[in-house]
């Protein structure tokens, strides 16, 4: 009967699960071999270019471990006999598009995601960047240099040292031990003679292929395609030997000192490829070990024994060797147990078969997250790359998924216990320096722009509805009142914290009954708080929305944290306080912040302190959860194709039980007025330096921040004139743009970049200087032009996500802006002037009155 229970269970699940139909590509190849893939989507009037060529950092023979491919990838839009440096990137941007490009072990992509309307003239420049590059020598120097600065932030950022030295270990023979980046020594031999024959070699049309995804008609790119691309004729092209890997029969261990207070672990072992019979139940067992808050991993590990901040399971499968493996940050005291434990739970995996329910609940998660993939003309353009270039195969992806979806718990246990030898175990650590412990206490076809409905609830309450039909998804949403100015003196952090405690038990269920519920469903549930509020969501698929409104719910009206919860998130938070220290952009973050507004709310850190997070009570919680979080001015946001009148009457209910709006105390301190220049500096064991220079400006709901915005955009791009002066001309910088402080009661406008540190005088006084020419003169018509066109792109490119409208239109109307603000900011965007734009400029950048502040090694 057990047994007759069991399957039946199983099989409910299957028959629950949505179908996702396969999508229709079309295929043709030119006569020079080049392949075109076009999936045609109406949805919105959105379209995905991409251009992947079949090279990447394994190919480099006999330049291996140079970072030939990576180093082409940044020259690739530096000319062409038609286009100089930097136009390329200019009229993608004037005509609404966002360019972008990544190396990998085994590819090259570029990829354009704009408006429909515009496609065939941006697959035009496209096409001219890939196959006419020039690479002129003046811009190659320039680009050496910017890639040395990446070097550098490399060896900064530990989780990134950590994938290098994973891979640097696991592998012996395969040239995925060498990092896609390369070697800094012999990245610096390379010449440009070398890149250039290697982009004559390796971007041979046949090689490469074109994937259009979006709301265009295939024979139109196919037309098009053939009329750019077809009079490029094949070239010769080495068949590259890829060296197998051999059997590892010993374990292998590599421990590296770093400058860091948190230790990071990672075990891995190898596997086979996407291809090979054992790769779906691996990529499950993934998922079910340490997948999401209810795996056994994160249940154990993080929750009950605190042994770890964070820990998570991954199974890397390319087209050849692979790798699955578990990583893990933790204190440096407690390396040796949560190894420990982690043996432990392996050990578990190899003798017991998962049961149904677990096995249920990863498999719902996998497919969520194959349904994510789909959400954007990018996202699904990808999944028919990956597909391509690994099996020739469009449909890869949904094939795949299937395989995942009929993988059993016999499949598990066979595929544990022949992969996790120990003889065939890769141990790595980062570890800090000091190796001292840590306190546990730091187009015509698409559809119209769809626009949210706003629902009234009884007893003022608000709820937001967006209906989404395209795919099987349901988003919840509370956005909530937190934030910086909610929390009580000396109590920096508590909205965070008691953010996410939400998430971590109500009345009936504790926190890993609770996890275990919400992925059960397949559901992703998050909570987070930010500057100026906090969030409750959950993602699940759409059949299982009442179970999951049901949840949602019981966590809003019955959160019931414990004391062994609150410790438990105290101290992951300040672990997340700890490694922010490892990233200098957060330390100039704080030191503006702090220097901007002394003693006012906005002057603290989201994460807290130390002290301010030890001093936290249970009872600190519960007061902030019920009486600034979880109240009726909180607004509920619904996103899929389950329509109110089904769900209005559970919402109306729960937030009738929730505290009245009025009772919400508001903060009282005075914005702090800027009468001088401050400078900050603060010393850290980088090898990179970073500078931010900072405006005051005004609160998110002024008028003026429009124009902020729209200035924002045109000074941050690949086109914008900081990005060609300081780091194209000048090369003084790795990286550099703006970005704002966006707040309730005040704001900041800020300029940021990266450089070597021998250089940050004078590329501070290149900044200073690019400020003061912009608040006289303000920027150009074509600058304007550009900004205004990436914008109104980006306004189109976010109808893909309408959870993300959902979600953005709450937090307007949470402002007092109105849900309906969206559409009075687009209208204003096409109406404003380049006058206006200026005046803004001017008003704001010509301050004597600013804030510096310098994040350096010396």
């Amino acid at each position: 009967m057990a047994s007759d229970s069991r399957a039946g269970l199983q099989a409910k699940a299957n028959v629950e699960r949505p179908f996702i139909p396969v999508p229709t590509v079309e295929l043709r190849q030119l006569s020079n071999g080049l392949n075109i893939l076009v999936q045609p989507d109406f949805t919105a009037p959105v379209v995905s270019i991409q251009f992947w060529c079949a090279t990447g950092s394994i190919h480099e023979t006999p330049w291996l471990g140079a970072g030939l491919s990576h180093l082409l990838e940044h020259l690739m839009f530096k000319g062409t006999p038609t286009r100089g440096n930097s136009q390329m990137a200019q009229q993608i941007q004037d005509l609404g598009g966002h360019l972008n490009a990544y190396t990998s072990f085994d590819r090259t992509v570029y990829h354009v995601d704009l408006p429909s309307d515009n496609a065939l003239t941006a697959l035009e420049i496209l096409s001219d960047a890939i196959f006419n590059s020039t690479i002129p020598t003046e811009e190659y120097a320039k680009e050496m240099e910017v890639i040395r600065r990446e070097f550098a932030m490399g060896r900064d950022n530990p989780d990134s040292e950590l994938g290098k030295l994973i891979f640097e270990t696991a592998f012996t023979r395969h040239p995925y031990r060498h990092p896609v980046i390369g070697y800094l020594d012999l990245f610096n031999q390379v010449t440009r003679d070398n890149v250039l024959a290697y982009y004559h070699e390796r971007y041979a049309p046949q090689n490469l292929t074109l994937i259009v995804c979006g709301a265009i008609l295939p024979e139109m790119i196919f037309a098009r395609a053939a009329e750019l691309l077809e009079k490029f004729p094949r070239r010769p092209m080495a068949d590259i030997f890829i060296p197998k890997e051999p059997m590892q029969h010993h374990q292998r261990t590599l421990r590296r000192e770093f400058p860091t207070q948190l230790s990071r672990l990672a075990l891995v072992w190898p596997i086979g490829g996407i291809d090979h019979a054992d790769t779906p139940a691996l990529d499950v067992l993934a998922t079910l070990a340490g997948g999401g808050r209810s795996s056994r991993l994160n249940q154990v590990c993080v929750e009950k024994l605190g042994l770890a901040e964070q820990i998570e399971a991954f199974a890397y499968a390319p087209a050849d060797h692979g790798l699955w493996g578990i990583e893990a940050r933790c204190a440096p005291d407690k390396e040796q147990a949560l190894l420990a434990e982690i043996s432990r739970q392996i050990h578990e995996l190899q003798q017991t078969p998962p049961q149904l329910t677990e096995l249920d609940r990863a498999k719902r998660q996998s497919l969520l997250h194959q349904v994510h993939s789909q959400k954007t003309m990018s996202g699904k353009a990808s999944s028919i790359g990956r597909g391509w270039i690994f099996q020739r195969d469009p449909h890869f992806s949904a094939r795949y998924h299937e395989r995942l979806q009929a993988v059993t718990s016999e499949e598990i246990l066979i595929a544990a216990r022949r992969y996790f030898h120990s003889d065939r175990e890769n141990l790595i650590s980062l570890v800090p320096k000091t190796e001292k412990a840590i306190s546990a206490t730091a187009s015509s076809q698409a559809l119209d722009r769809p626009i949210p409905q706003l629902i009234s609830l009884g007893n003022q309450g608000r709820a937001l509805y967006m209906p989404q039909h395209t795919l099987p998804l349901l988003s919840l949403r509370a956005v909530l009142p937190g934030g910086l100015l909610t929390e009580p003196e000396n109590k920096s952090g508590l909205s965070r914290l008691a953010a996410n405690l939400l998430v971590k038990g109500t009345r009936h269920r504790n926190a890993e009954k609770l996890a275990s519920d919400i992925e059960q469903l397949g559901g992703a549930l998050h909570a987070d708080a930010g500057n100026n509020s906090a969030t409750l969501s959950l993602e699940l698929l759409s059949p299982d929305w009442k179970a999951g409104l049901d949840l949602f719910l019981e966590m809003v009206t019955e959160t019931a944290p414990t004391e062994t919860e609150l410790q438990t998130e105290k101290r992951k938070q300040l672990s997340l306080l700890q490694a922010e220290h490892d990233y200098p952009m957060a330390a100039a973050r704080d030191l503006i912040r702090a220097a901007l507004y002394p003693g006012h709310p906005y002057g603290r850190k989201n994460f807290g302190t130390e002290e301010s997070v030890e001093s936290i009570t249970l009872k600190d919680v519960l007061t902030y959860q019920t009486s600034r979080l979880l109240t009726r001015e909180m607004i509920f946001t619904v996103t899929g194709p389950t329509a109110p009148e089904e769900w209005r009457g559970f919402v109306d209910q729960a937030n009738a039980s929730l505290t009245p709006r009025d009772s919400n105390p508001k903060n009282k301190i005075p914005v702090p007025v800027l009468r001088e220049i401050i400078r900050k500096e603060k010393i850290v064991p980088k090898e990179q330096a970073v500078i931010h220079i900072a405006f005051p400006t005004v609160p998110v709901a002024h008028p003026d921040q429009i124009a902020l915005s729209i200035l924002d955009e045109a000074l941050s791009d690949l086109g914008s004139r900081l990005f060609i002066r300081i780091r194209e001309e000048l090369g003084l910088a790795y990286f550099i743009g703006t970005s704002q402080f966006l707040g309730l009661e005040a704001g900041h406008f800020f300029f940021y970049l990266g450089t070597d540190p021998i250089k940050r005088q004078e590329i501070e006084t290149e900044l200073l200087k690019e400020i003061a020419v912009l608040a006289q003169k303000g920027i150009t018509a074509q600058e304007f032009a550009r900004a205004r066109a990436k914008m109104q792109s980006q306004d189109k490119l976010e109808q893909q996500n309408p959870s993300q409208m959902t979600y953005a239109a709450s937090l307007d109307e949470l402002f007092g802006l109105g849900y309906a603000y969206g559409e009075t900011r687009r209208s204003r965007i096409a109406s404003i002037t380049l006058d206006e734009i200026n005046a803004i400029a001017r008003k704001y950048f010509s301050s004597p009155h600013y804030v510096i502040a310098t994040v350096s090694p010396k």
